[in-house]
């Protein structure tokens, strides 16, 4: 473990792929809860519903004693989003103190220049250098989306306020809450498929060396909490870097502690992933004993439909509005 644990945690979705109002507040049965933006905040027209959109993002508090620390782990594909649901939760941007940005793809860093804008103070903003190398889409119909990530610069961040963080190292952000830096790869079926011929469709990425290839997003990091007495909530952007992959690091940063929940997108949804990658990351969660497991975001139905099936006590369906404390 680390020199220091949280006392608890508490991660508010605020953006996610879906709203769901007609799910139930749940009791984890471990002394966590489960609550829920639900019908009254939906129909209550004093209220403002929340939104979704095809991105993620996570608002982490963690405490210890009288003391705690909030960050924004993504911010979801668009500000319009972000910002609105941040007024639909009653969320106090202010409270923020940091960001981490788990890789430079869009969906994960688009609603960076509004939350910036809206900011009174300066952030710490945490990512890795490559973030900002030029991604390229490949279709298969033959389109092209030129430099899609153009958006995201070192430049941009600074001139919205935000103070650029670049680390292939854990950061040590306080109240047990550590960023996981770069992720080994040591898990056989976790990774990018190879394209099947050179400029076959899929995603790519300028490398820092010149070269042009596959875009392994080998940047991207996760987030963990270290919770006393309960063990570790692991968080994910995409888990392009694999989701079982992503909770080895956190225990290889914290110590081969409990895995008490692992949230986030586990890159299981993406046409090019292998089907027997579902079954095989239902099998790694099993053998990690993970207790709340919530897939999100690039996840994909299947996955949910595995989880829920094979493990109907620790799978949690996520929407906008959903609150986790443990």
């Amino acid at each position: 473990m680390g020199p220091f644990q949280a006392d608890e945690v508490e991660i508010t979705v605020l953006v996610e792929n879906w709203v769901d109002m007609l799910l139930p507040d749940r009791d984890l049965g471990d002394g966590s809860h489960c609550v829920r933006s639900g019908l009254i905040e939906h129909f209550d027209l004093r209220r403002l519903p929340p939104q979704a959109e095809n991105g993620i993002s996570l608002l982490v508090t963690a405490r210890r004693g009288r003391h705690e620390v909030t960050v924004l782990f993504d911010v979801g594909l668009t500000g319009t989003v972000l910002l609105h649901n941040l007024r639909a939760l009653g969320v106090d941007p202010r409270r923020i103190s940091h960001v981490v940005i788990s890789h430079g793809h869009p969906d994960h860093y688009g609603g960076l220049d509004a939350l910036l804008g809206a900011l009174e103070d300066t952030v710490p903003v945490a990512t890795h250098e490559d973030a900002f190398l030029p991604r390229y889409a490949v279709m298969g119909d033959g389109r092209t989306s030129a430099y899609y990530n153009q958006a995201f610069t070192l430049d941009g961040i600074e001139r919205q306020g935000g103070r650029p963080v670049l680390s292939s190292g854990a950061l040590d952000l306080g109240c047990g809450m550590y960023t996981t830096g770069s992720i080994p790869r040591q898990v056989s079926f976790e990774g990018p498929v190879e394209p099947p011929a050179e400029h076959a469709p899929g995603l790519y990425q300028v490398r820092a060396d010149g070269s042009y290839g596959l875009d392994r997003v080998l940047e991207e990091q996760g987030l963990v909490i270290d919770v006393k007495g309960k063990g570790l909530v692991v968080l994910t952007g995409c888990a392009h870097a694999g989701v079982l992959n992503t909770i080895d690091r956190a225990r290889a940063i914290c110590g081969p502690e409990p895995v008490l929940a692992v949230m986030g997108g586990f890159h299981l949804g993406f046409p090019t992933t292998p089907h027997d990658n579902v079954d095989l990351t239902v099998g790694g969660m099993r053998e990690r004993d993970v207790r709340h497991i919530v897939p999100m975001h690039c996840s994909g139905l299947p996955a949910h439909a595995a989880f829920r099936s094979s493990a109907p006590d620790r799978y949690l369906q996520p929407s906008v509005g959903t609150v986790l404390r443990f």
